[in-house]
């Protein structure tokens, strides 16, 4: 990740949309949209809004849709939503209900 990496961790509460130039680390409770480079939701990350990045990076709980070059749905997390990608990938063990749509130039 770059230098200028925003980290919001599990005692933060945020409502409203987040736009980041850069990377975002979120590890908190957040009800709205993200904007950013590059997205990584901890295990202690609880989304209910839409993510749009490069890279997506799911290890917590979300409700909403994913839009993204590369996105990875990591083990032990939750989410329910749409996925629009150039490259999903998803691993064992993730609690996942979507709907997904690959296709390239996202």
């Amino acid at each position: 990740m770059s230098s200028s990496n925003s980290i919001l961790l599990s005692d933060v509460e945020v409502k409203g949309k987040i736009v980041e130039k850069d990377d975002i680390i979120l590890g908190c409770k957040h009800d709205g949209n993200i904007v950013a480079s590059k997205v990584n939701l901890t295990e202690t990350a609880d989304i209910n809004g839409n993510v749009n990045a490069n890279e997506i990076e799911v290890n917590g709980k979300i409700k909403g849709s994913l839009t993204g070059t590369k996105i990875s749905i990591k083990k032990g997390c939750n989410f329910e939503g749409d996925v629009v990608a150039e490259s999903l990938s998803v691993e064992d063990g993730a609690n996942i209900k979507m709907q997904a749509m690959t296709k390239k130039g996202v």
